[in-house]
């Protein structure tokens, strides 16, 4: 069977390596790089990790795997009806092909948004890394974990880091846990600017409704757009992603979608984690095992040395269990959790809240 994937992230290349020595598997890979993490881009800015340390596998590992990589190569158009996906540098048949073109950072649209960078690739990484070395500070904009992980990193390595949120909250969070991540994060010197809508900018600083902020680096960080292209180009269904059901099946017969471009009842999880899950499940589907996925949102990371997990639905009063846990429920069903600091906790409650809410007859509450 010839199974052809669009994109290289982290789902793309999980799906690869499940799949490979049993199917012939095919990357399509617009960027000239291999497989490289996404989610360490910040920490390779503040200077924590070296740029060969992004790249788990080298080009050898494909070729060991029997995986053919085409980098550089721009997928165009699907002819569903013959089955071949058309792309820059040639045709490629498929009898499965999986979307796993991923997402690109959203852009504010005002006036000046030339001088506002964005971080979703190494190329980013790499510019803004060199621009931080000159500067000596950035300005952030956004509230949300790759804005917050930046934000950390940064001010961890002793640059000045100021960042500005159209809203007080941060995560999606409430007040009380948005306030615990300002206190941790102003402990190492990150300077907040919420509830500050961004006007305009320009070579020298930001224009916001509460102020001008100064700086020269400016990156937003405040959320991603599905790449939707080749599916809307194709005739395939799509909504803010392209449109999955839960066997990760598009509209389109023998074509499936993960990761950040895919969109399942409303849902894109957007995460890395996630990603790699949803591509061991369709492996497992496409080799006929009945594999199944929750489609439960769920992430971990780490702003400087504060690591945090979100888990599930965090909205609601919530109960602490503890000092660094607190539960939210509906009824007596618990359907998500932020914990603090012990990771090893997070993933034994995931998998307890996973269990409830799978059990009920009505997860949504």
């Amino acid at each position: 069977m010839k199974v052809v994937i669009v994109g290289n992230g982290p789902g793309g290349v999980e799906l690869a390596k499940n799949l490979s020595g049993e199917f012939e598997v095919t990357v399509i890979e617009k960027e000239e790089l291999p497989h490289y993490s996404k989610p360490m881009l910040s920490h390779y800015i503040a200077g924590f990790l070296p740029e060969e340390k992004l790249f788990p596998y080298s080009l050898e590992w494909y070729d060991r795997r029997g995986i053919e990589l085409r980098l550089g190569t721009s997928a165009l158009f699907i002819d569903r009806a013959r089955r071949v996906l058309a792309t820059s540098r040639g045709e490629f048949p498929y009898d499965v092909l999986v979307l796993a073109t991923g997402a690109r950072a959203a852009e504010p649209a005002v006036p000046g948004k030339e001088h506002l960078l964005t971080l979703r690739t190494l190329d980013d990484a790499r510019r803004i890394k060199e621009r931080l070395e000159e500067e000596g500070e950035i300005v952030i904009l956004g509230g949300g974990f790759i804005a917050l992980e930046l934000a950390g990193n940064v001010a961890k390595a002793g640059y000045r880091v100021k960042l500005v949120h159209r809203k007080r909250n941060l995560l999606g969070l409430d007040e009380e846990l948005s306030e615990r991540i300002r206190k941790e994060l102003e402990g190492i010197g990150v300077e907040f600017h919420l509830e500050a809508s961004v006007l305009s900018a320009s070579e020298d600083g930001l224009n916001t409704d509460r102020g001008y902020v100064p700086g020269r680096l400016k990156v937003c960080a405040f959320g991603i757009v599905p790449n939707i292209e080749l599916a809307l180009r194709s005739g395939i269904q799509t909504g803010r992603g392209i449109l999955i059901d839960d066997r990760f099946r598009t509209s389109a017969e023998g074509v499936y979608a993960i990761g950040d471009c895919a969109e399942y009842n409303g849902m894109i999880l957007g995460t890395a984690r996630a990603a790699a899950e949803q591509a061991r499940v369709l492996a497992g589907l496409l080799k006929g095992e009945s594999a199944s996925y929750d489609f439960f949102g769920s992430t971990v990371f780490k702003f400087a040395d504060l690591s945090l997990a979100i888990i599930g639905r965090t909205d609601g009063e919530g109960k602490w269990l503890d000092g660094e846990t607190r539960v939210f429920y509906r009824g007596d069903k618990p359907v998500g959790a932020v914990v603090f600091g012990d990771l090893r906790k997070a993933l034994r409650l995931e998998k307890e809240i996973r269990e409830a809410v799978n059990s009920s007859e009505d997860p949504s509450g």
